[in-house]
Order: structure tokens, then sequence, then C-alpha cells
């Protein structure tokens, strides 16, 4: 799907939003008083000749009237990174240029505006709505009136125009319907972090792999340093440093809004580089929409791992995030399906990986895992740590735990980046 077609889609869910809106909510009022257009050209002031194409545009028409008393605007963008303060800028220019009536903006994006282009949607008094579908959206940006009741702030206000009572209570209905259609979803977590779960992540993973190279999945290959490197730069414009940090325990970080990923220098060239890089690739797709900040984010206690059970303790926001990118960077790194397929080869049967008390067994038990190792390219313990979460090893040792084994390894596998 091309640029446009993605512009589309998001504009015909937003369309349909916008008229559930008006379908639910304003029942009773005659649709010639609020009009919805897609696609409408309006006469730019400055340009005599000129046309400005919007999204849509709900126009408030006074009963009787041969003119529009106010507009709504509505933008629609559809990026696969965060939407940068040029496209918001130009939204308020060509309003600017369109009209001198009373106007209200909303822009509407299914991924999270930078910083800048937040900064400027909120000094020129926009609505900022994130949304994908009719089903799936939520309103970033707004105000309240002193009434504490919610509204779409003036984006340009004619004073000289009075819209009368009638109007005047229309867009307050129209403000009010859209704030009750597209108020945020209680189904998402606290401070920005969805509620995904392995299957999501793992579809996520999968996405990513589809775009990558499809053989990395049909052919069960493996990923190099290099290639992740190279792919993430490509497809996100993501920098990817060496780093030497004040505090050697940091694995790596991620900076979403710079698109920059700094990894230890100690990692380079070792087991644990490529699944560090995972990691942080995996908050960058993940976390767009984190609304923690690090101060917060680092007075969160690290996860625990519990040997009994072999996982590790989910307790606050900071344990999720890390096990939501750890869990991504796994699924990208070593594909279920790939992991079974070269299991069964390395293992000569088409079976779990087993292994017992017997020097024999366990030594053709580390033979598979360093092999698997190898192949993925990350280290043993995220091998037996994937094999084991997917349910392919069978252990019939009397002597060890599958918990144990992982404590062995422990540092080597789980990221906690603070």
């Amino acid at each position: 799907m091309n640029t446009v077609e993605k512009g589309d889609s998001l504009e015909h869910s937003t369309l349909k939003i916008i008229r559930n809106v008006l379908g639910k909510s304003l029942l009773g009022i005659n649709e010639e008083f609020a009009r919805v257009f897609t696609k409408k050209k309006y006469p730019s002031i400055n340009r005599p000749d000129g046309e400005i194409e919007f999204d849509l545009t709900i126009e408030i028409w006074p009963p009787g009237a041969n003119r529009c008393s106010l507009i709504y605007f509505i933008e629609c963008k559809n990026y696969k990174s965060r939407i940068p303060i040029s496209a918001v800028k130009k939204f308020y220019a060509d309003i600017c240029e369109s009209t001198r009536l009373n106007a209200k903006a909303i822009f509407v994006s299914n991924s999270p505006l930078s910083k800048g282009a937040m900064d400027y949607a909120s000094s020129m008094n926009m609505m900022v709505i994130e949304g994908s579908s009719e089903l799936n959206y939520k309103i970033i940006l707004y105000k309240r009136n002193f009434g504490n009741s919610t509204i779409i702030p003036w984006l340009i206000d004619d004073k000289n125009l009075v819209l009368g009572d009638d109007i005047d209570m229309l867009t307050q209905k129209i403000d009010s319907a859209i704030f009750e259609c597209l108020i945020q979803s209680s189904e998402k977590a606290s401070y920005g972090i969805d509620r995904l779960s392995k299957a999501d992540i793992e579809k996520i993973a999968e996405k990513e792999l589809n775009k990558f190279s499809e053989d990395i999945l049909l052919k069960s290959y493996g990923i190099s340093t290099t290639e992740l490197v190279e792919y993430m730069s490509q497809e996100y414009g993501i920098k990817t440093q060496f780093w030497k940090f004040r505090d050697d325990s940091i694995l790596g970080t991620c900076d979403i809004e710079e698109r920059l990923i700094k990894i230890n220098q100690n990692l380079q060239n070792t087991k644990r580089e490529l699944f560090v890089i995972g990691h942080e690739f995996g908050h960058f797709i993940l976390h767009q929409k984190l609304s923690i900040n690090q101060n917060l984010l680092n007075s969160f206690s690290d996860s625990k791992f519990n040997f009994q059970i072999a996982k590790y303790e989910l307790k606050n926001a900071k344990n999720w995030i890390e096990w939501q990118a750890n869990y991504f960077s796994a699924s990208l790194l070593i594909p279920k399906s790939s992991l079974v397929i070269k299991s069964w080869r390395y293992e000569g049967y088409k079976r779990d990986l087993r292994f017992n008390d017997d020097p024999k067994s366990i030594k053709h038990f580390n033979f598979v895992i360093n092999r698997l190792s190898h192949h993925f390219n990350v280290s043993k313990t995220s091998i037996i740590y994937r094999l084991n979460e997917i349910n392919m090893i069978k252990n019939h040792s009397r002597l060890k735990h599958i918990g144990d084994i992982l404590g062995e390894w422990l540092s080597e596998y789980f990221i906690d980046i603070k």
C-alpha cells in the first residue's frame, strides 16, 4: 500500500468516525446544518485562481443562510513514524489561506506527533487525535472551557461574526459529540503502555521480518547485526552508535525523537550485541506513544527472576516496558517457526529437545544449543529461554530444573535498560 492509499484509508476511517459522531450524537439535527465533505476544495484568499483541498470538512450552516458560519477542518496523516512539525504547519497555513470564517482544526494521525509538532499544534489551538480505525482512536490534545466541559478550541475566531444562539448551541453539541465518540479507550494501560500479548508482539515482529526479507521466515535464516542496523537505518532512519556510558551497567538506550540507538561499546562483537540492538528497536516500534518520563521510569524497581517458575515477575510500568522490548527482540531474532525447524534439524528428530543426567545427553543438549546460538547470532541463554518458552525442552534430569540452567546464564539474557 503506497502513501496515498494509506492516507486515503485513514481518511476513510476518520470519515466513519465523524459520521458516527453525527449519526449517533446529533439525532434530530437537520443534516443541512452540519454538512460533511471529503476532498472539498476551497478558494485561496491569497491566490485568485488557487484552490486548497482538505481531507475532511464539516460546515455549519445557519437556517436560510447563504454561507456557512463555521468550518471544522480535518487533516488525516498516515505516517510510519512520528509526524513532523512541517505537516502541522502546512495544515495551519492552508486553513489560514482558505477562510476568514470561524474555524476549528482537527489533526488525525495513525502515529504520534513529534514534540515540535505537538507544541505547535497546542499553540495553534488544534485538536489532535490518534486513530487507525473507527474502533481505535483517542484524543491526545484538546482544551476545556471555564465550565470544565470539553470543547474544541477556536483556531480562527472572527469576532465580528455573531454565530447566534442556535449555531453556538450546535457547535457545542458537535464538540461534545466528538469528545464522547473519540474519548480515550479504557482498554489502554496507564502511561501509554499498550497491553500487548505475546501473540500481539510476535505479529508485530513478524511484520518487520517480512518487510526485511520474506526469506527469513520461509528459509529460517538468522539475522546479523549489520543487516539489522542497515534495515533500521533504511526503513526508519535510525542511527546506531556504540557508546561509552558513564554507568557501565547501561547496555543501551533508544531516543525515539532523535531516532538514535546507543549500545554499550563493551557489547560490540559479543553474543549479546544483537539482542540488545533488537531490544532497543523494540522500544522504537512499541513505545512511540509512551507518556512516562525518565525520572518516574527509573523510580520503579527492576523485575526479579523467579527461579521456581523460570520467569520474571512483572509488577510495574518499567517491568512491562522492558518485558515488551525483550519479547520483541526474541520474536524478531528467534522466530518460533524458525527455531522449531532448526532445532529439529540439529536434534536429528522432529521432537522436543530433551536432556537428562547422562553425560551424553548433556553433551548433545549443549551441542544443539551452541548450534542454535551460532545460527541466530544470540547467546545460549536466549536460545534456552526461547525454547523453554515455547515448551520445546523436555527436562528429565533429577538434578537440575530449567530454572537452574537459566539462572546459570541469567545475566546473558534478560536485558534491563536503566
